[in-house]
């Protein structure tokens, strides 16, 4: 159940100013949304409910096509938008300075989406903290792969990797530089020729992405990075075991200051997840969704107050608290663990699939407290002081 572990990034590319191509219906059906002037093109599927949606936000390399994979499995289950962030594939190019959380606020607003999954990888990712901060009522969860922080500097190997590799844009030979980018190894791992190849024909198809920086896009201020301590959404943070240390130290500042976040390494990938394990990404997702939005009960202060007090969890003195009209699972050396009522005795996790339930006894004094973890193991935590009833 307590696991930790660090991860993230964006792809840092060189300054080029490129028109973008003439707009290409593709080979699947999408709409056009205006926002400030600017056409911005995006697909959903599914019809809108009170459930949450599941929105996609692309990284700075390629545009929304990166989801095709998972496309058509999550349009099967729920109500799900992408679209091509402004200047990329399908979109219209800035032409001025404009606020990429405004855009995703109209994409929603467009498909009646009111709260939604975000779903973000690399730069998409960090637009989905600040997406989060600026509106916390639509956002039921962040799902992020390899996600950046704005406000956070790139080490000078992450900056120099995208200036080699970008280099051949300053002669006009586009696919050399798809080229470099296909067989970076830290955004595709391994000898996965499928997965590179889909990569190189992405960036062929749309080549303008290869030359957006992104100097136009509008930051939050104060920096995302001073306020993540803010976000209070279920996090999920992933990466690549092969990805670049700039994303291992991004989500790292993210697993730490985010309450309730949970950060897991991927073997046998690099930062495009969602092109080399399409499968297992919306596997992961699935159940990442049930446990963010899994219902929960109302409980009286009086019953929450009868759990507090000190516990023996793992050979260690742990402790239950209220802070905030809401039980905290206090262990030490670890973080605070915010647990959700199921019931007036079972609690559950928003992070990881794990419960806990309050036993008591025939006097209705509270016993013990349970764990059930994810992996079907059982830890018993005897109850030792406090209010106990």
């Amino acid at each position: 159940m307590i696991r930790t572990l660090v991860c993230c990034t964006a792809l840092v590319l060189t300054g080029l100013n490129c028109a973008a191509q003439s707009h290409d219906a593709g080979t699947t059906a999408g709409s056009y949304l205006d926002v400030g002037g600017a056409k911005i093109w995006y697909q959903q599927c599914g019809e809108p409910t009170s459930s949450p949606g599941v929105v996609l936000l692309h990284d700075g390399l390629v545009n929304s096509i990166t989801w095709d994979g998972v496309w058509t499995p999550l349009c099967a289950k729920y109500h799900v938008v992408r679209y091509d962030r402004r200047g990329y594939g399908r979109s219209d190019p800035a032409k001025s300075q404009f606020d990429p959380i405004d855009d995703l606020y109209a994409v929603m607003r467009q498909v009646h989406m009111e709260r939604a999954i975000i779903v973000g990888n690399s730069s998409g990712g960090g637009l989905a903290l600040d997406f989060a901060l600026a509106h916390p009522e639509m956002v039921s969860g962040l799902f992020l792969i390899g996600p950046v922080v704005h406000g956070m500097a790139s080490s000078e190997y992450f900056i120099a990797r995208g200036a080699k590799n970008s280099a051949p844009l300053k002669q006009g030979d586009v696919k050399a530089a798809a080229k470099n980018w296909s067989e970076d190894r830290f955004l595709i791992a391994g000898n996965d020729e499928k997965a590179r190849r889909q990569l190189y024909d992405d960036l062929m198809r749309y080549p303008q992405n290869l030359t957006i920086d992104g100097s136009l896009e509008l930051r939050p201020t104060p920096p995302t990075v001073t306020r993540l301590s803010q976000i209070k959404a279920p996090t999920l943070i992933l990466v690549g075991d092969a990805d670049i240390a700039d994303v291992f130290a991004y989500c790292g500042a993210i697993e730490a200051a985010l309450p309730l976040s949970y950060f897991e390494v991927w073997p046998d990938t690099g930062h495009l997840i969602q092109i080399q394990k399409p499968a297992d990404l919306v596997s992961r997702l699935d159940k990442f969704y049930q446990i963010a939005t899994r219902k929960e009960a109302n409980v009286d202060q009086h019953t929450l107050a009868s759990y507090v007090g000190e516990y023996t969890c793992f050979n260690r003195a742990s402790h239950i608290l209220v802070r905030d009209n809401r039980l905290i699972f206090e262990f030490p050396g670890d973080r605070d663990y915010w647990l959700f009522a199921a019931s007036d005795t079972k609690f559950f996790l928003r992070t990881e699939q794990s419960d806990f339930e309050f036993k008591k006894d025939a006097a209705g004094n509270i016993t013990e407290m349970v764990i059930h973890d994810s992996d079907g193991s059982v830890y018993r935590c005897p109850h030792v002081s406090g209010s106990g009833h």
